[in-house]
C-alpha cells in the first residue's frame, strides 16, 4: 500500500494547533518563480495516493452513469406519464429537476457540514447507498411523482460532489493537486459514455420478459444501481478517512485519544456568516454557479434536442441513436481531459483556462440554432447528402466545445480548494458552493425546459430563442469570469 495512503502528512501545515498556520489558504506561493498553483517551477510533484484516488474516481463514475443513463431515453418515458403532447415534456423535464434541486438547498450544507464533524467517509458511503436506492426506485417508476420522488432519496442524502473535493484538497498537496482535480473529472466524462449507452442500448431487452416488460427502463437503472451499490463497499472497505484531525487520532489507541481530545483541543470552524462575507470565497463560488447555470441548461437541453422531431427544431433522434451520440462524447471527453486539462492548467494558468470555459458558451448555444436549420433542410429533401454531412459536422463542432466547457470544472475546484481560510473549513466552504450551485440548478433546469417549450410553442425567434438567450448569458458570464485572482 502507498505510504502515503496510511501516513498523515507532518509538515508545518498538518499542525492544526498551530494559530500561525490555522489561517494560512491551502495552496500558498513558493520560493522560485511562481506558477498559477503555487509551486516552483522546478519543485518535484508529489505522487498521488493511489489508492485513495481510485475510490474517489471510482464514486465520481458510478454517480456520473447514474445521471446520465436516464438522458437518452428520459423524453420517452416522461411521454409515457404525463397529459399532453410532446410540446410538454420541457416543462416536465424542467419541473423534476426544479423539485430535486430544491430538496438539495436543504441538505448540502447539512452535510458538508456535517463531514467537518463526522469525517468525510460516513458522508460518501450515506451518498453512495441512497444512490443505488435512487435508481432501483427510478426504473421501477410507473407515475411521473414517483419518478421525482426516487430522484429526491439521492439528493436527500447525497453531497458526494463536495465531500470528494474535499478530500482531494486534503489528500493532495500544491505541486499534485492540479493533477488530482484534472483527473476527477475523467470518470464523470466516462461515466456520460457509459452510461448513455447503457440507457440508449438496455431499454427493452428482454433478459427478464416478465419484470422487463413491464419495467422497461429497470436494466439500465438496476445497472447504474448495482455499480453504487459496489462502490458502497469499496468505499467502506478502502477509503481512509482524510479529515486531519479525525484522521490523526484514528491511528492511536483509545487511551491516546482520550488524552489528545482533552488536552489538544480542535481549532473552531469559521461561521458560515463569516466565509459567506469572505470575497476570497464567494468570488470562486460565484464562477463555480455561473459554469454550473450554463452547463446544466444544456444537460437539460441536449437529450430533448436530439430526440424532438425535426419540425420542432430537434434532430429526431433515437434513444439508442442518443445513447450512441453521447457515449461517443463521454468516451472522447473523458480521454480530453484527462491528457489535456492539466497540460492546460500548468501552461496557461487556471484563470485562462476557465475565462475560455466561459467564453466558447457564446458558440457553444449558437450551433444549436444553426443544425436546427440544417435539420430542417434535410428533412424536406434539400441538399439531402451534403445537408446531412453539414448536420453531423455542427453537432461534432457543438460537442468538441461542450468538452472545453467542462475543463471549467477542474479549474474552478481549483480556486474554491484555495480559498479555504484553513483546512478545517474546507468541507463548509464546499458545501458553500454546492448549495450555491443547487440554487442555480433550481433556476437553470426548469429555466431551459420551460423557455424551450415557449420558444417551440410560440416560435419565439423563429423556435430558437433559448439558444440565443442562453448565448447572451455566456457573453455576459466573462463579466463574471474577470473577478477571479490570477495569483492563485
Amino acid at each position: 500500500m502507498d505510504k502515503n495512503n496510511t501516513e498523515p502528512r507532518t509538515d508545518a501545515r498538518e499542525d492544526y494547533h498551530d494559530d500561525e498556520f490555522e489561517r494560512t489558504p491551502l495552496i500558498s506561493s513558493g520560493s522560485g518563480r511562481p506558477t498559477t498553483l503555487g509551486y516552483s517551477q522546478g519543485q518535484r510533484q508529489t505522487p498521488l495516493p493511489l489508492e485513495q484516488m481510485s475510490v474517489l474516481l471510482l464514486l465520481r463514475f458510478c454517480e456520473s452513469v447514474s445521471t446520465f443513463c436516464i438522458f437518452p431515453f428520459l423524453e420517452e418515458l416522461l411521454r409515457s406519464v404525463i397529459e399532453g403532447g410532446e410540446e410538454q415534456v420541457g416543462y416536465y423535464a424542467g419541473l423534476m429537476d426544479l423539485l430535486r434541486h430544491c430538496l438539495s438547498l436543504f441538505t448540502v450544507m447539512y452535510w458538508s457540514r456535517m463531514s467537518d464533524t463526522i469525517g468525510r467517509k460516513p458522508i460518501l458511503l450515506l451518498g453512495t447507498l441512497s444512490l443505488s436506492i435512487s435508481m432501483f426506485a427510478f426504473g421501477m417508476s410507473k407515475s411521473f411523482w414517483t419518478l421525482v420522488l426516487s430522484r429526491c432519496i439521492f439528493t436527500a442524502f447525497n453531497s458526494n460532489a463536495g465531500t470528494i473535493k474535499t478530500v482531494i484538497g486534503e489528500i493532495t498537496d500544491d505541486t499534485n493537486r492540479a493533477t488530482a482535480f484534472a483527473l476527477l473529472h475523467v470518470p464523470w466524462a466516462a461515466g456520460t459514455s457509459f452510461g448513455s449507452f447503457i440507457g440508449g442500448w438496455l431499454v427493452g431487452i428482454d433478459v427478464l420478459p416478465g419484470i422487463l416488460k413491464r419495467f422497461p427502463y429497470l436494466l439500465p437503472c438496476g445497472t447504474a444501481g448495482l455499480m453504487a451499490l459496489v462502490a458502497t463497499l469499496c468505499t467502506w472497505i478502502r477509503l481512509q478517512e482524510s479529515h486531519p484531525s479525525l484522521q490523526t487520532r484514528s491511528s492511536r489507541r483509545m487511551e491516546t485519544l482520550v488524552e489528545s481530545v482533552i488536552s489538544e483541543p480542535v481549532p473552531p470552524r469559521p461561521l458560515l456568516l463569516e466565509l459567506v462575507r469572505d470575497r476570497r470565497v464567494m468570488v470562486p463560488v460565484l464562477n463555480y454557479s455561473v459554469l454550473a447555470f450554463l452547463h446544466t441548461c444544456s444537460n437539460t437541453l441536449l437529450p430533448l434536442y436530439l430526440a424532438l422531431p425535426v419540425k420542432l427544431g430537434g434532430l429526431g433522434l433515437r434513444p439508442s441513436a442518443i445513447g450512441t451520440v453521447l457515449g461517443i462524447y463521454g468516451a472522447a471527453n473523458s480521454v480530453f481531459q484527462a491528457v489535456f486539462l492539466g497540460r492546460f492548467v500548468r501552461k496557461f494558468g487556471a484563470r485562462r483556462v476557465f475565462m475560455c470555459a466561459i467564453l466558447v458558451t457564446v458558440p457553444f448555444y449558437g450551433l444549436y440554432a444553426a443544425n436546427s436549420v440544417v435539420a430542417l433542410r434535410v428533412s424536406a429533401g434539400e441538399d439531402t447528402i451534403s445537408a446531412h454531412v453539414v448536420c453531423y459536422f455542427i453537432l461534432a463542432l457543438q460537442l468538441s466545445l461542450a468538452m472545453l466547457i467542462e475543463c471549467g470544472y477542474g479549474c474552478i475546484y481549483i480556486f474554491i480548494t484555495a480559498s479555504s481560510p484553513t483546512k478545517h473549513s474546507l468541507g463548509s466552504t464546499n458545501g458553500i458552493g454546492q448549495t450555491a450551485v443547487s440554487v442555480v440548478r433550481v433556476i437553470s433546469a426548469p429555466f431551459a425546459g420551460s423557455l424551450l417549450s415557449y420558444s417551440i410553442q410560440h416560435h419565439w425567434l423563429g423556435g430558437y430563442g433559448v439558444y440565443l438567450t442562453l448565448a447572451a448569458c455566456g457573453a455576459a458570464s466573462l463579466l463574471v469570469a474577470a473577478q477571479l485572482p490570477e495569483d492563485v
